[in-house]
């Protein structure tokens, strides 16, 4: 017993120092691991610089937990690309296709994204016929959400529509579906056409202007991407007529414009920004401070597609702060296409 007593007490500072030096590593790998946890945390929220210079112009946004109800005087308006409510061909699982109608999976996903931010209008894209939109709008006001009203509309696709749904009565109904354009000799026509109602808001009558233009997938015998700039060009012109009989219209223009920032499409539906009759854009923002509104899995790709303009009158009711892309983490299994809340109405 002495002689084990002995032989550990002799051995006792090596035991010590091999404590303090288990103790000092762990210690070490656990400050290591807090600050790669910074670091990640800093990169995520920090924008580069050439995105801040790019930006620089936006509106500040609150990227805080968001009020789903509008306060007094306020409308809550939702641009939403539904992605194909309607009936069509559809890949099933194990391989083949059936013509089926939106899944009702997608459905249910869809409904409480749209119960959840309280609309009072609500402006959508990839609607079919109008039994689609009146099942659409059954489902909602048995979710607790009645819109009455409603505007479908549509151009030269007979598939994929327009439509509104409004707590507020439609008091004028200006949608136009017959507008073609000639490409090298050739005559087309705007596939979704164009919706525009008005509707009553505590500001004034204002303008709902929606669109769906060509998508970008490639078509035999045209350029989708001349395509797009024309359907543009006819958006332009509607919202130009409306704005030069009266420049203080209230004008609202939004859908799925299938192109990013920047491009001609989008600089033709701006105008010209130092005339009365430029349109401005929202620059809705997520959460976490991004801008893409549509994921194409098939690619991996993220990118703004989706937009929501206004004209110079309407800019004082124009909630900034109130206004987001609405970012689920279940988005994708309503749609493709993530929504845009736009909030309107005087402080």
């Amino acid at each position: 017993m002495l002689s084990t007593a002995s032989h550990s007490f002799r051995n006792a500072p090596q035991i010590i120092l091999g404590a303090f030096f288990l103790f000092a590593l762990s210690s070490l790998t656990s400050c290591k691991k807090e600050d790669q946890n910074t670091s990640v945390s800093e990169v995520e929220e920090t924008p580069n610089s050439a995105e801040t210079a790019s930006n620089a112009t936006e509106p500040e946004q609150e990227n805080t937990p968001r009020s789903k109800v509008a306060a007094e005087g306020e409308t809550r308006f939702l641009s939403f690309n539904i992605k194909n409510y309607l009936t069509m061909e559809r890949y099933i699982r194990g391989g083949g296709r059936q013509t089926s109608s939106k899944p009702e999976k997608e459905i249910s996903a869809l409904i409480a994204q749209i119960i959840t931010e309280k609309p009072d209008v609500l402006g959508l894209c990839e609607i079919g016929t109008m039994d689609d939109l009146l099942d659409l709008q059954s489902r909602l006001k048995q979710a607790g959400l009645d819109l009455p009203h409603l505007e479908h509309a549509g151009g030269a696709d007979p598939t994929r529509r327009l439509a509104v749904l409004s707590r507020l009565p439609i008091t004028a109904r200006n949608s136009a579906d017959d507008l073609p354009y000639e490409l090298e000799g050739q005559e087309f026509k705007m596939s979704r056409g164009i919706l525009d109602v008005t509707i009553d808001l505590p500001g004034g009558p204002t303008h709902f202007i929606g669109v769906h233009l060509k998508s970008k997938r490639e078509i035999e015998g045209a350029d989708q991407a001349m395509m797009r700039l024309n359907e543009a060009m006819h958006l332009r012109k509607h919202c130009d007529a409306i704005l030069k009989e009266n420049s203080q219209a209230r004008l609202i223009v939004y859908g799925d414009m299938n192109e990013t920032k920047g491009n001609a499409p989008i600089k033709a539906i701006h105008g010209n920004q130092k005339s009365d009759e430029f349109l401005d854009d929202v620059w809705a923002k997520d959460s976490r401070g991004e801008v893409w509104t549509h994921y194409w899995s098939y690619q991996q790709q993220y990118a703004r597609f989706d937009y929501v303009f206004f004209s110079r009158a309407m800019k004082p009711e124009m909630r900034f702060k109130k206004c987001y892309i609405v970012d689920p983490i279940n988005f994708f299994d309503a749609s493709d296409h993530r929504a845009i809340m736009v909030t309107i109405g005087k402080e």
